[in-house]
């Protein structure tokens, strides 16, 4: 097997993984609204899914490219490079999608830095993070196994 091969197999397992992590938190979010399916409309927040799906999506490409590679070129622990990955996803993702909320409302005239920083960074981080590591370690896991599996 080539390294391009081993690459192009690593984006394509980790894009599927992403398209199961955003159903996860779909599914966990409409249980959060009580199982309303219309909670996006409802509470406003299109721009931070569709920014944060974009981030995910350009993560799982960049990662899987590695993922790939480590596991099939480098043969590597598929399970622990799976979870790596995943792990790394979610942080990064649930970083950087709170600076939407951030730069949209949160630097109010009656705020200070670290008010708007609390809100709208730390606490979505914090939460993302609980809720999602348990996920973020399964799909990772089972991404993992499915780029060994093409070997």
């Amino acid at each position: 097997m080539t390294p391009e091969t081993a690459k192009n197999i690593g984006i394509k397992k980790a894009l599927q993984s992403a398209t199961i992590g955003i159903l996860i938190a779909f599914l966990f979010m409409m249980l959060l609204a009580g199982g309303n399916p219309q909670w996006m409309v409802e509470w406003n927040y299109w721009i931070n899914i569709i920014i944060g799906i974009g981030i995910l999506y350009g993560l799982a490409y960049l990662f899987g490219k590695n993922a790939g590679y480590e596991i099939l070129i480098k043969k590597k622990d598929y399970e622990k490079v799976g979870m790596k990955y995943g792990i790394l996803t979610l942080i990064i993702t649930a970083f950087l999608v709170g600076w939407t909320g951030f730069v949209q409302e949160g630097m109010e005239p009656y705020d200070t830095f670290w008010d708007s920083f609390e809100d709208y960074i730390f606490k979505p981080f914090f939460w993302i993070m609980v809720i999602g590591i348990t996920p973020a370690i399964l799909v990772g896991r089972k991404f993992g196994k499915w780029i060994k599996k093409s070997e």
